[in-house]
């Protein structure tokens, strides 16, 4: 039985998974992911020794899929940049860790570029051949997908738009202020003795804490900020919310949607709001899509 492995590195864990030639999930884990200023030399070994692992209970597989945070050259294999969530991990170059060292064949794509495809191959943008995709998390990423592709950029920049909305005032970006480590922190600071993760703040908000509704308010207002912009610029069909909030589902897209309103002209927008469906599973499809396509044709 021919199968492959997905790779999903993140700033705070690793997720990984064998598919088979349905596409079918046969396997899913996850660790954390290694931290220190050495990202480029422990996160690929760590890497490695998650294949390893799978290709002795698995056997080898027919290739690899490697989503990843980061803007990726997908033809080197390369981290051209990175942001504050993985310090170091710039020049990582994951077809030389994995290709060059295992021996397997290795496709390379940015998390969110990959969450995008995940999502149209199995998720809320099945059949949308226009969308964007954010996903809030550590940080936000994005992914423009426009009649049928991934729009890249001349330097596989499109759609990184937690780096936008940058205000001087503050010294911060969009994500640093939008993003659910973002939420959490200011959380943390207003909410005398909070300590615990997004769940536990959306449960309190619809448990009627109104600190905690409030504070929900202010950060889909500025995640809708961000949102009217890609509207103005990309006018897509769709916009599908990513990341582990996706799961608050209508009473998350509800706020988000009453402030996009508020940040463009009356009737001006057309695009639907969706929650992702797959989850943290998202870009672990993506990840390995093209290999369906060369030679399986899915």
């Amino acid at each position: 039985m021919r199968h492959w492995f997905s790779v999903d590195v993140g700033g705070t864990e690793i997720k990984y998974a064998v598919l088979n030639e349905k596409g079918e999930f046969l396997h899913h884990g996850k660790c954390d992911t290694p931290s220190g200023g050495e990202a480029d030399i422990l996160i690929p070994e760590a890497a490695a020794r998650i294949v390893q692992e799978l290709t002795v209970n698995f056997g080898k597989a027919q290739g690899v899929g490697i989503s990843t945070a980061g803007v990726v050259d997908p033809d080197s294999g390369e981290i051209i940049f990175a942001g504050g969530t993985i310090p170091g991990y710039k020049g990582t170059n994951w077809k030389r860790e994995i290709e060059g060292k295992l021996g397997l064949a290795v496709m390379v794509a940015n998390d969110v570029n990959a969450a995008a495809v995940g999502e149209w191959w199995r998720g809320a943008a099945r059949g949308v051949d226009s969308f964007f995709c954010m996903t809030l998390g550590t940080g936000i990423g994005g992914a423009l997908f426009h009649e049928g592709k991934l729009v890249l950029g001349s330097h596989y920049r499109a759609g990184e738009i937690g780096h936008s909305l940058y205000d001087r005032a503050t010294g911060t970006t969009y994500e640093q202020r939008a993003s659910m480590s973002a939420l959490l922190k200011l959380a943390r600071r207003r909410l005398p003795g909070f300590s615990g993760d997004g769940h536990a703040l959306f449960g309190a908000a619809k448990a009627g804490d109104t600190a905690a509704a409030a504070i929900i308010d202010g950060w889909t207002e500025e995640i809708a900020r961000g949102i009217a912009g890609v509207i103005v610029l990309a006018d897509p069909k769709l916009i599908v919310i990513g990341g582990g909030v996706s799961e608050q589902g209508d009473y998350l897209l509800e706020k988000i949607s009453r402030h996009v309103a508020s940040y463009l002209p009356p009737a001006f927008s057309q695009t639907e709001l969706a929650a992702a469906q797959l989850g943290n599973k998202a870009a672990l499809y993506g990840a390995v899509y093209p290999y369906y396509i060369e030679e399986t044709e899915l």
